[in-house]
């Protein structure tokens, strides 16, 4: 053990109480989870569980690769050896590249910015002319979306925030027939008089709730939980408005497959569309941007409303439990040609997920 340094007063200085030898130790086992993450990040083939529900760790990695290389800086002063030099550039340049992998999550998007019209968008690609964000003038529509969950939300809080934000769409997966009739107890039904409904008792449910009349749609097929959708009429809007109450597969053992089918049956639905429709897909995604798969959908021409608010690194799960939310797996998806004003992740008693509204605007 290297002698401890002393100070002028003949007491061990505070940096010295720990070998230097061991200084390099900690900042490499506090970059492992960083530098694994990253790895698991950009690798190009299909990953298993439980690598995909490790993913969702990615955020919080960057917090323990700043405390490595907040350790390997104090190494440094310490000893000024190349070696200790060479390590500090290293975790420095893992945290560079981890930030740059999140910084579309937290940059807002320029305003104003030209909506993206769909006849703008090659269809299947990601050939854009821009993207969608901000915008100018038109109709405007709040949307919201949270999985009620099986604990049972809170009717009277969840009606108390759709009145006072002005709710125009509602998304409510994991809704239960009982859940709904409490609901409307509390004055949904006066608030959203129009819904088209998947209701069932088994938690696989799911309903859309609109101020504006809506056209009921097949729900999405063979999905593990019943994926609602419906076409609204909004006042004002330049075409059709085709809304789908989102709740895609977890992948947990043995789903992973259907997972990634219904996140790409997600994309294939919104690009069968005609041209002048436009869609907005809400609810629990079960992917956050650090999937591969979540990407490849919002790659097909779609806007996180979340990313383009920079705010696509607040987390939405899990809430109302001892553990802290770590991961955004509820998600605002949005068409080319709609605007995003802002989006805000509020916290419902009763529900282990966040609720996520966006404000949009329609051309």
């Amino acid at each position: 053990m290297e002698p401890m340094q002393e100070n002028g007063g003949g007491r061990p200085g505070m940096w010295s109480l720990l070998p230097r030898s061991r200084w390099s130790v900690i900042t490499a086992v506090l970059a492992l989870p960083g530098a694994a993450l990253m790895v698991l990040r950009l690798v190009p083939w299909d990953v298993g569980s439980p690598w995909i529900q490790l993913l969702s760790l990615f955020p919080a990695a960057l917090l323990t690769t700043t405390a490595a290389l907040a350790t390997a800086v104090v190494a440094l002063i310490l000893q000024a050896a190349a070696r200790r030099a060479v390590l500090a550039a290293l975790v420095a340049a893992l945290l560079v590249t981890q930030l740059g992998l999140v910084l579309d999550r937290v940059v807002a998007a320029p305003g104003p910015l030209a909506r993206v019209q769909s006849s703008q968008v090659q269809r299947g690609t990601t050939e854009l002319s821009g993207p969608p964000g901000r915008s100018a003038p038109g109709q405007e529509l709040t949307v919201m979306a949270v999985n009620v969950g099986s604990t049972g939300i809170d009717p009277r809080a969840l009606v108390s925030e759709i009145r006072s934000r002005g709710v125009d769409i509602l998304a409510l997966p994991e809704l239960a027939p009982l859940g709904l009739k409490e609901l409307d107890k509390a004055g949904l039904a006066s608030l959203l008089p129009y819904r088209a409904t998947d209701v069932d008792w088994v938690g696989t449910g799911s309903a859309l709730f609109s101020r504006f009349p809506l056209e009921r749609v097949e729900r999405v097929p063979g999905s593990a939980f019943h994926q609602s959708r419906a076409v609204a009429a909004v006042p004002g809007a330049a075409g059709p408005v085709h809304l789908t109450a989102v709740h895609v597969d977890s992948p947990r053992r043995g789903h992973i497959p259907s997972w990634r089918e219904e996140l790409r049956q997600l994309g294939g639905l919104w690009l069968a569309l005609p041209d002048g429709h436009h869609t907005i897909l809400l609810g629990d995604f079960n992917a956050s941007a650090d999937h591969r798969e979540f990407r490849e959908l919002v790659a097909t021409g779609l806007a996180d409303a979340a990313d383009v608010a920079g705010k696509g690194l607040t987390p939405t799960w899990p809430v109302n439990s001892p553990a802290p939310a770590f991961v955004a797996i509820d998600h605002v998806l949005v068409s080319p040609g709609i605007g995003v004003a802002d989006f805000q992740v509020v916290r419902l008693p009763g529900t282990d997920h966040a609720a996520v509204l966006a404000r949009l605007v329609l051309p």
